[in-house]
């Protein structure tokens, strides 16, 4: 197959459409030229899908010229009006099955949508939990460690007393005895 340069969405006729395949001889017409001067050497059935040139008389003649051999017949067909009742179903069906797939894309893309919501509450709920447990225990063994620090301290409070206790009793028995007066000593 031939590729468009860019695609096929910029139509700017459906009838003759825009060559552009960046191949010279399709986008100059000259392989269209060579087609229309070649078929009428051939007896085979052709159909020609130009409305515009179709529809009018020059070019139609023009086109027709090329087909004065004997073999061929001469066939136009033009349909416009009230499309068949099968038509309308067929199309009504191909609409309604187009309609229901677009339906139910966007009704599971909602749905995952809601899903991701719930699993993204849900793990943010977990993380609060998990903040909260680590918070109740590093409050705990800040409380400990606290209870611990006081336990130091009125240790060291009741040691320094009791050592200063002691010193003040030697300090006091050194006092007294500086108090007594040592006894004489008579010659006789």
């Amino acid at each position: 197959g031939i590729w468009k340069f860019k695609g096929y969405q910029n139509k700017s006729c459906n009838d003759k459409p825009e060559g552009n395949f960046q191949v010279k001889e399709l986008d100059d017409g000259s392989i269209r030229k060579a087609l229309f001067s070649i078929a009428p050497l051939q007896s085979r059935n052709y159909i020609v899908m130009e409305v515009r040139g179709n529809l009018m008389k020059d070019t139609r003649k023009e086109l027709l010229s090329k087909f004065e051999m004997p073999g061929f017949k001469k066939t136009a067909l033009v349909v416009v009006g009230e499309p068949t009742a099968d038509f309308k179903k067929k199309t009504a069906e191909y609409t309604l099955k187009a309609k229901q797939e677009a339906s139910d894309r966007a009704f599971k893309v909602k749905k995952m949508e809601e899903k991701r919501q719930k699993m993204q509450a849900k793990q943010a709920k977990e993380a609060e939990k998990q903040k909260k447990k680590l918070e109740k225990e590093r409050a705990k063994k800040l409380a400990d460690a606290k209870k611990k620090f006081e336990e130091e301290k009125k240790k060291k409070e009741v040691a320094a007393a009791k050592k200063e206790g002691d010193e003040e009793e030697t300090h006091e028995e050194e006092e007294e005895k500086k108090e007594e007066p040592e006894p004489m000593e008579v010659e006789e």
